[in-house]
């Protein structure tokens, strides 16, 4: 079942067609409140229907047609009794935040005190197997289309660099740089890295996989040894994110760059919830975010995504800690990114990117230099 601004009715074949089982194609075109409406194709006889919000305007909505016929009984609210109502808790949730989270299905996000007995290995262990089988098969939109292409470009990759990919995961990063003809290293510390080795095996890159933790680099190698650093989509992920910077800073040489990429800290969780009004709703102008706990860098569990088959492990930080530790580490800042979807993505992806990842960005990126002398 999807809300009806999901759902398309194709009066050939008598059939609903969801967003689940059909791409959609956006239609701009102004109606009601709204500038645009989706086309989407019949799952048996591929015609394009509108959905349903946009054929109840349009006056072709099956139960105005005839097609369909409304049956069972029309349920009619009525006030809960005063016996039957909730006892007043605080915060109330009639205030603030509290109240807008009520009205939809937020994230369930628990905000830990202690990791005990999680920690970013083992909880990278239990998603290794499904996160590569997604993002090998082509379902990671956003670092296919957004997040690889920026940190590639930030990251200029010349024949002949010496590169060290941090927590380098399944290995994408690092196959893309030693196709451009880089000499790599990647370091994992979770079965992760059992995926890259298999396909260095496969692929003969010439790749030096080792399993590390990024907060010990110096058990293998010395000082000054790469020409760039990578960390895409990681320093949020590791738990000690002050050791681990300085130990970039250590192996990597005097104007070396280092390139990283994370969750943008102010617009996405755990700092930045958002929700759908109504929950069920496709359309991305239907979410509301707001900030509710940006200073807060207690380690937090996620576990609301039904295609992961574990919660993950996330430590959020504002953005000014990471960038006092790199100053702290001798980093000067030389370019930092939060890259807007182009219009062609819009088109492409319009359940991702419009009135969504064009309006506020997602991923923040930072582009330092190593410099000794200060």
């Amino acid at each position: 079942m999807k809300h009806f601004n999901g759902i398309g009715w194709c009066s050939d074949c008598k059939t609903f067609t969801c967003l689940n089982c059909a791409e959609e194609k956006i239609v701009r075109e102004e109606f009601l409140v709204y500038d645009y409406y989706y086309n989407i194709p019949c799952n048996r006889c591929g015609k394009l229907n509108p959905a349903l919000d946009f054929a109840e305007c349009e006056g072709t909505h099956p139960l105005q047609t005839g097609d369909l016929q409304a049956t069972g009984e029309v349920q009619v609210w009525t006030p809960s009794s005063s016996d039957e109502m909730e006892p007043q808790v605080f915060p109330h949730r009639s205030w603030g935040s509290e109240r807008i989270l009520s009205l939809g299905k937020p994230l369930n996000i628990e905000r830990l005190e202690s990791l005990e007995e999680l920690n970013p290995k083992t909880t990278w262990d239990a998603l290794a197997s499904t996160w590569v089988e997604n993002v090998r098969r082509g379902d990671e939109y956003h670092q296919t289309n957004i997040i690889q292409p920026e940190v590639y470009r930030l990251l200029d990759t010349q024949k002949g660099d010496i590169i060290l990919d941090v927590a380098c995961g399944e290995g994408a990063v690092a196959r893309h740089l030693a196709r451009c003809g880089a000499k790599v290293t990647g370091i994992d510390i979770s079965k992760m890295l059992d995926y890259a080795i298999v396909k260095e095996k496969e692929e003969m890159l010439g790749i030096d996989y080792q399993k590390l933790n990024a907060e010990e680099l110096q058990k293998k190698f010395g000082e000054a040894v790469f020409d760039k650093v990578v960390c895409n989509m990681a320093l949020m992920d590791i738990a000690d994110y002050k050791t681990t910077l300085k130990q970039i800073s250590r192996v990597l040489k005097d104007d070396g760059i280092f390139v990283f990429s994370i969750t943008h800290p102010a617009f996405v969780f755990p700092s930045c919830r958002g929700i759908i009004v109504p929950n069920d709703s496709e359309r991305n102008e239907d979410r509301i975010r707001f900030i509710i706990d940006y200073f807060d860098e207690r380690p937090s569990i996620i576990s609301d995504f039904s295609w992961l088959p574990a919660p993950f492990l996330q430590f959020h930080r504002p953005i000014s800690s990471y960038v006092n530790v790199l100053v702290k580490n001798h980093f000067v800042i030389v370019e930092m990114s939060e890259p807007q979807v182009s219009k062609d993505l819009v088109e492409r992806f319009p359940r991702e990117a419009y009135w969504d990842d064009e309006r506020r960005p997602e991923f923040l990126f930072v582009k330092a230099v190593k410099n000794s002398s200060i």
